[in-house]
């Protein structure tokens, strides 16, 4: 797997890491903290990574806002955490919130914005890494392996939780640990199942409060409303006509789809789309111009801006 991350303004690079997805039981952990000044940018950096593994922990502020791009490559499987605070806020620890995602491959932007206090924390999994952690046929994550079979973007639960103490300070003790060696090792890993526990836990009495979001009838709707999707890459519905063939109203729609698979229409199309060109590109061998067709674009030159935008490089760059 592939993880980078640059803020955009300053065109700079945080961290370009290339870790081997294999999960490795004996291979070393490497560490790295570091501070960055430079321009609006005020940050705290925490990396640790191994074979299959690696954690970021971000402390940042800003004076002006920014925003940090992110790339990965590979199947992976992510622990996110967000905390955030106002100059002004009441609350004593701010806001946050977590969730579990699998990712095959992504690019996204996050605004940073001025005035408040961010801390970050991310733990990257292998695929191969996380089912040794939590075995494939566990209970507590059976929904979400189906999910991951299928090779498509999902998150845990559908809306994102707020972090409690615990989880905290399960983070907390991960990055601020000065064991060594193989003390190290079964630290961060206790670590990592301690963290994704909590999160299943949380998810599961959420679900258990608050029963089923949506009437079956709706869950029927917003699932024909994205297999539509991907089954029309070639010709992309818009919402409105999306919203006609599922029967809903366009602002309805828009709502619940957010809601139950937490992203938003135009992300998923525009997500199904770019991976369908990555397959298009390196496995079938097309052009550009039969991928912009393929894809729904028309225009060759509106398909390789969109690309370049996803993922930081041009469909060009890709073939080579």
């Amino acid at each position: 797997m592939v993880i980078r991350s640059k803020i955009e303004e300053l065109d700079e690079w945080l961290f370009a890491e290339e870790i081997p997805d294999n999960f490795v039981p004996d291979q070393p952990l490497l560490e790295n903290r570091r501070e960055i000044n430079n321009g609006p940018v005020k940050m705290s950096v925490y990396q640790l990574s191994t074979s299959g593994l690696f954690i970021l922990n971000l402390q940042m502020t800003v004076s002006e806002p920014v925003h940090i791009q992110t790339e990965i490559e590979g199947e992976v499987i992510t622990s996110q955490f967000i905390f955030f605070k106002t100059a002004d806020s009441k609350l004593p620890y701010g806001m946050s919130r977590h969730n579990i995602r699998y990712i095959p491959s992504m690019t996204s932007s996050q605004e940073i914005k001025a005035g408040v206090s961010y801390t970050y924390f991310i733990a990257v999994l292998s695929k191969d890494y996380y089912l040794n952690l939590i075995k494939r046929d566990s209970l507590l994550h059976r929904h979400f392996v189906e999910e991951i079979e299928k090779g498509q973007y999902v998150s845990f639960s559908d809306k994102d939780l707020m972090a409690t103490y615990e989880m905290k300070q399960t983070i907390d003790e991960l990055v601020e640990s000065n064991k060594t060696g193989e003390l190290r090792r079964l630290h961060t890993e206790s670590h990592i199942v301690e963290l994704l526990m909590y999160q299943f836990e949380q998810y599961t009495e959420s679900a258990q409060e608050k029963g089923t979001l949506f009437r079956d009838e709706d869950i029927e709707r917003l699932e024909m409303a994205r297999q539509l999707l991907e089954q029309r890459i070639a010709n992309p519905l818009t919402q409105q006509e999306l919203a006609r063939e599922v029967m809903m109203s366009e602002s309805k729609l828009r709502k619940d789809f957010k809601e139950y698979f937490s992203v938003t229409i135009h992300e998923y199309q525009t997500r199904l789309r770019m991976e369908k060109a990555r397959i298009y590109l390196l496995k079938d061998k097309l052009s550009v111009y039969e991928v912009s067709l393929l894809t729904g674009f028309g225009h060759q030159n509106n398909f390789s801006s969109a690309f370049k935008k996803y993922y930081g490089i041009s469909p060009g760059e890709l073939k080579l």
